[in-house]
């Protein structure tokens, strides 16, 4: 049976038994993420009240193990730290199980839709369907709201079968939402239709949406009914014992932690999870009283269930990456290793269209601006795109100037198509096919082995 828990908050001391490393790691990523995914080392020790020494210790270590990058004097949320969020969001089950019927209703309806689960008195959203409009909603999966200020938080705070949200998030929003309930008739979630005041009203938007949201809601509880819980313990990545003397292995042991849990073992006995992390038992007893204590974990009997509060370590501003974001740091260090121009481009149409590009500092180098768009039958990158094809392409082309040639690889999403073309273009007397090409492919499947993990529940823009 499905279960969304909802955590108390206690502001009693920390247990005797709490990882004090990962207490203020966890710290670090919940600063991050409310001030967007970056901020300053100097602003994130202000922050915190940690010296600066430990949050170099503790950055370094996220770093290491893929969920920061670190640019100098700011650090910034890496696309792998996904894969706790979605650790969180696939135990919960709600977003797999409900989400094609959410987005078959905004299909319905040309609204956006949403998906809000309980976290404490406020709510969290776990998954959205935004319509692209000039006035568009920016909700994002994570985002946390009040509970008496949203009309999924009325739904959870007052018992009611239909919410209506009259600008209480912001000025011209308006919202209505219904509960969906379990098979033991518990509310399990809440899905709401939100709509701008300059296409509904408050009065008008419950009439014009309350079929297709009821009948949504009626295809929602129909599988929960149906839906069967099975069983398989999945092992988590196991806690590195590598990084150097400044790593904080208690903070690594930690996080491994949370992503053990998942839709086949939402709720783990203590064994469980200390054999799917390879931890020892007392280590991962420390680690799950420290959760219980921040709010993530919630103790039912010998089981532990995380909660949404886990979303709130980088969730929401890592579910807006898109995927020339994501490329961003994997361009530069290979522009950097073949000292040449390296970009990403997409279709459009007949041409390809650069939508990210690193050039080297040098006397003569490719200048081709994001944005800019060529002959898709002149470059590399659109016999690419053009053939959906697993190799690579050459070919000397005249554009954007006389004397250029180009070797591109194709970029795959989660489902195996291809979504984009990484390509390096230089001057026709420079460069080996052979050696640009391997480069090229290592570089693709960095760029791809981060989006799978970020595409996992939301959707990640190709520009």
């Amino acid at each position: 049976m499905l279960e969304v828990p909802s955590p108390s908050v206690t502001h009693a001391p920390p247990p005797a038994e709490a990882v004090a490393p990962l207490m203020r790691g966890l710290d670090v990523l919940r600063r991050l993420t409310d001030a967007d995914g970056t901020l300053a080392l100097a602003e994130l020790a202000r922050a915190t009240g940690l010296a600066r020494s430990t949050v170099d210790r503790i950055c370094a270590t996220l770093a290491h193990l893929g969920y920061l990058r670190l640019d100098g004097r700011d650090a910034s949320l890496a696309p792998p730290l996904m894969a706790i969020p979605n650790a969180c969001l696939d135990a919960l089950r709600v977003p797999r199980l409900l989400g094609p019927l959410a987005d078959g209703l905004a299909d319905r309806l040309d609204e956006s839709v949403s998906i809000a689960v309980p976290d404490g008195d406020d709510i969290r959203f776990v998954h959205q369907v935004l319509r692209r409009r000039a006035l568009s909603i920016s909700f994002r999966v994570g985002d946390l709201l009040p509970g008496e200020g949203s009309a999924p938080g009325i739904v959870f705070r007052r018992g009611v079968g239909l919410a209506v949200d009259d600008q209480l998030v912001e000025r011209g929003l308006i919202a209505v939402a219904m509960p969906v309930r379990g098979p033991s008739g518990e509310v399990v979630c809440a899905v709401s239709v939100v709509s701008h005041t300059s296409r509904h009203s408050a009065d008008s938007l419950p009439g014009a949406v309350r079929e297709g949201l009821s009948g949504c809601v009626r295809g929602m509880e129909e599988v929960l009914r149906d839906d069967a819980a099975v069983s398989g313990l999945r092992p988590g990545p196991r806690s590195s014992s590598a990084g150097g003397a400044g790593f904080v292995h208690a903070l690594a042991r930690g996080l491994s932690v949370l992503t053990v849990f998942s839709g086949e073992r939402p709720a783990l006995t203590l064994s469980q999870v200390a054999e799917a992390t390879g931890l020892s038992r007392a280590t991962a007893r420390r680690a799950l009283i420290t959760y219980e204590y921040l709010g993530y974990v919630r103790q039912d009997g010998r089981l532990h269930r995380l909660t949404p509060r886990v979303l709130g370590l980088g969730c929401a501003p890592l579910s807006r990456t898109t995927l020339p974001r994501i490329a961003e740091p994997h361009l530069a260090a290979l522009s950097d290793a073949l000292g040449e121009s390296v970009g990403l481009s997409v279709s459009d149409g007949e041409w390809v269209r650069c939508t990210a590009r690193v050039a080297p500092r040098r006397v003569m180098s490719v200048d081709i601006g994001v944005g800019s768009r060529l002959p898709a039958g002149a470059t590399a990158a659109g016999h690419v795109l053009a053939a959906g094809s697993g190799e690579s392409a050459e070919i000397a082309t005249d554009g954007p100037e006389d004397g250029l040639w180009s070797v591109a690889v194709p970029v795959r999403g989660r489902d195996g198509h291809v979504v984009s073309a990484l390509d390096v273009t230089a001057h026709r007397g420079r460069g080996e096919r052979a050696a640009w090409a391997e480069a090229l492919r290592a570089t693709a499947a960095r760029i791809e082995a981060e989006l799978r993990v970020t595409s996992r529940f939301v959707t990640v823009p190709r520009h």
